[in-house]
């Protein structure tokens, strides 16, 4: 075979190799537009359906969803109601933190918790109502929110600080048990639009031997990350109203649609009936009229002007509501509650109330917050202890990686986070059984004179109080303090 035609072989080769590989990117999009029909994308982003490769939505994708969710909870109104009920159903009731610990045997513990809730800098990040109300909203955009808690080595003070998810771009985990996540590699652009790398450990990680750099890049020990995700896909989060969004748009069409539909029933629309040759002059007549309601309209006697019926039109907008019922169920909401509209069977409580098996999905997102919560203040603890110029003192003790510290004996460490009682009983209601009480004649009357004003949420209740009882605190009837101004005023001659 001569150099000429071994040179002609390979490049009929390398034709067929390029036709072959524009082929197959024309397939590959061809692909991709079928899977982004939906808006998911969900094989060409990085999910291994088949397999038990779950690697979870790429950085791309996860960003575009997080728009898309961003734009949606402020544009859609019932997207950003969702995302506020929960909100406030979760922390809207406040929530108490403490150290169940004996200040006057040894340490004071809660003091050291109580200092670093009570920090100016932690506020409008971490330790207000206002910010934990934003942080479960970005959980219902995001689906992840990173707590960055950096450090002070020497005197062990902590800070929260909210790192933007999408910065956290690697996971690096223990290569004998993936379930135990080590480093977290976050990438950003600094001041001046430099691109900055950095390694952050993960909460309570801390070994013996800490490197300074990893891959060439440093690594911030006394920044240690708190990364909460729900809804996990693979090692990162999803938000709660990725499966709403979509339904949402439904109804958002669908009301669309029915405002054009009753739009177009306000106006009259009219049928003319005319001779062949007198058509365009009917049709001229009809257009300066302009048709609108009010007004009239003359003709001959051989053409004739009637309104088109309309009687088969439908105009109902509760046909909707079954697109509002999927957003609520995405949200774990009652279609009532969401809309706020009881519809057309239901009852203004209805439509004001959670339903009993709403409330178990928000008691499980409380005890997520509260395990997040417990260790972000049992890092505080160990950084009090661990640092040189501490507040507190102990010794520090170690399970492989993971670095703690042990209390004296005397000190507690348990932290206690306690929500609010939920109370879905009515006033009425509530009212109604102090009195089957009060008729059972079990309870002191100051007892349930106090039931009473709480159930009424009065004011001021300890100025009824002091009315209905004596000096020493005993219950006084009011028939009895009555008759006793009744005496009063008559021992001095006046009538009451």
């Amino acid at each position: 075979m001569t150099e000429a035609t071994h040179t002609r072989d390979l490049s009929a080769e390398l034709a067929a190799s390029e036709a072959t590989l524009d082929l197959m990117r024309e397939s590959f999009a061809d692909l991709r537009r079928i899977m982004d029909r939906d808006e998911s994308g969900w094989a060409p982003y990085g999910i291994g359906i088949l397999g038990d490769d779950l690697r979870g939505f790429d950085a791309t994708f996860r960003r575009r969803a997080a728009l898309r969710n961003l734009i949606a909870s402020m544009a859609d109104p019932l997207i950003k109601r969702g995302l506020n009920l929960r909100a406030a159903y979760i922390w809207g009731g406040g929530v108490t933190i403490a150290v169940r610990d004996e200040p006057g045997t040894g340490q004071d513990i809660n003091a050291v918790v109580q200092s670093f809730l009570d920090d100016h800098d932690n506020l409008g990040t971490f330790v207000d109502t206002t910010a934990r109300i934003e942080l479960e909203r970005s959980l219902g955009i995001v689906g992840e929110v990173a707590l960055c808690l950096p450090t002070d080595p020497v005197s062990g003070r902590v800070r929260v600080r909210v790192l933007p998810p999408e910065q956290i771009t690697r996971i690096a985990k223990d290569p004998e048990d993936a379930a135990s996540e080590q480093l977290y590699l976050r990438e950003w652009a600094d001041s001046s639009g430099q691109p900055v790398k950095a390694w952050y450990p993960a909460l309570g990680y801390r070994p013996s031997q800490r490197d300074r750099y990893r891959d060439e890049v440093e690594i911030r020990w006394d920044h240690p990350i708190k990364l909460v995700r729900v809804n996990r896909v693979g090692d990162r989060g999803v938000g709660d109203v990725f499966a709403a969004v979509p339904w949402a748009a439904a109804y958002k069409r669908f009301l669309e649609a029915w405002s054009q539909l009753t739009a177009s029933l306000s106006r009259f629309a009219y049928q003319v009936r005319t001779r062949g040759d007198r058509v365009a002059d009917a049709a001229a007549k009809l257009a300066r009229a302009n048709a609108e309601a009010g007004q009239n309209i003359t003709t001959d006697p051989n053409t004739y002007l009637e309104a088109v019926g309309k009687s088969g039109a439908t105009i109902d907008s509760e046909s909707g509501r079954p697109l509002a019922a999927m957003v609520a169920a995405a949200l774990d909401l009652p279609v009532t509650t969401l809309l706020g509209d009881p519809g057309v069977t239901g009852a203004r409580a209805t439509a004001e109330s959670v339903t009993d098996a709403s409330w178990p999905v928000f008691d499980v997102r409380q005890q997520m917050w509260g395990s997040v919560l417990r260790d972000v203040c049992s890092w505080v603890i160990d950084s009090a202890v661990i640092s040189p110029a501490g507040p507190l003192r102990g010794t520090i003790a170690r399970d492989g990686d993971r670095m703690y510290a042990v209390l004296p004996d005397g000190d507690g460490r348990t932290i206690e986070v306690v929500w609010p009682e939920r109370d879905d009983t009515g006033t009425l209601d509530r009212i109604k059984a102090i009195q089957l009480a009060d008729q059972m004649e079990r309870i002191p009357p100051l007892t349930i004179a106090k039931m009473i004003l709480d159930a009424l949420d009065v004011k001021d209740s300890d100025e009824v109080l002091d009315i209905i009882t004596d000096d020493q605190g005993n219950f006084v009837p009011l028939d009895v303090i009555d008759a006793r101004v009744r005496q009063r005023l008559g021992d001095q001659g006046e009538q009451a």
